[in-house]
């Protein structure tokens, strides 16, 4: 098997760290893991110092500079990129329609969606140096049009329902270079995040573990082709409705 390089963001904690550490159980594959603060990411740095082929790197997913310079890193030690899990994000605003606060839904907006861009146009050269050339964001079923989750989920809803255009656009415009774009469903995983959404609606507890939910997820990964570009894909490989 030829080898592969992948990059993770927001990977100091849940669905992002269990890519990381599936993926560095995985032979010929180099894993670049970020976090805003990687010193203080410390179950993440416990993991690079078992595998040699983990590598820790800072990134705020606002920051230009932090995006560039992590590029370079990249390049530096393996490259180029043959795929991204653009993962970073936030979700910790469940207001009604009637109380949201236009801060707390710029700062979505900032961090899900223009951080996803700045990290695309940051890796882009990167992954042209490669033939897989694939950009998999974390997106959610509540980003879904056609089926709109009864919750009170304006500020994170939009904020992915933006992030999709962005990741299909990259889908439509970079399609013919080779490049494998597409949002991805993990479903409601047991994770701080999914958590805070548990108890706000009071779903009890989440069944889907994060283990499950990143194996499926890195089996449609590993398997996708052309045909799965620019398509809303679930973690187990079901294809939703925009």
């Amino acid at each position: 098997m030829s080898s592969q390089v992948w990059l993770i963001t927001g990977a100091n904690r849940g669905i992002g760290f269990e890519f990381v550490k599936q993926l560095s159980q995985r032979e010929n594959v180099t894993v670049f893991a970020t976090a805003r603060n990687p010193s203080n990411a410390a179950a993440l740095n416990e993991l690079a110092s078992k595998n040699t082929n983990v590598h820790l790197l800072q990134l705020e997913s606002t920051s230009a500079a932090d995006a560039a310079a992590a590029a370079t890193e990249i390049e530096k030690i393996a490259g180029g990129l043959d795929a991204v899990v653009a993962n970073a994000g936030i979700a910790n605003n469940w207001q009604d329609i009637t109380a949201v606060e236009i801060s707390s839904f710029e700062e979505h907006l900032q961090v899900n969606v223009i951080g996803t861009l700045i990290l695309f146009k940051a890796v882009y050269p990167l992954l042209l140096k490669r033939q897989t050339r694939k950009f998999i964001t974390i997106s959610t079923l509540a980003a879904s049009l056609k089926n709109m989750l009864p919750v009170s989920g304006t500020v994170y809803g939009a904020s992915k329902v933006a992030l999709n255009w962005v990741t299909k656009s990259i889908h439509n415009e970079l399609g013919s270079k080779g490049f494998i774009a597409f949002p991805m469903n993990p479903g409601v995983v047991d994770t701080d995040m999914g958590k805070h959404a548990s108890d706000t609606f009071g779903w009890g507890e989440i069944p889907l573990k994060a283990p499950e939910s990143v194996a499926g997820m890195l089996k449609v990964i590993d398997g996708a082709t052309s045909e799965q570009g620019g398509r809303f894909l679930s973690y187990d490989g079901a294809e939703l409705e925009w």
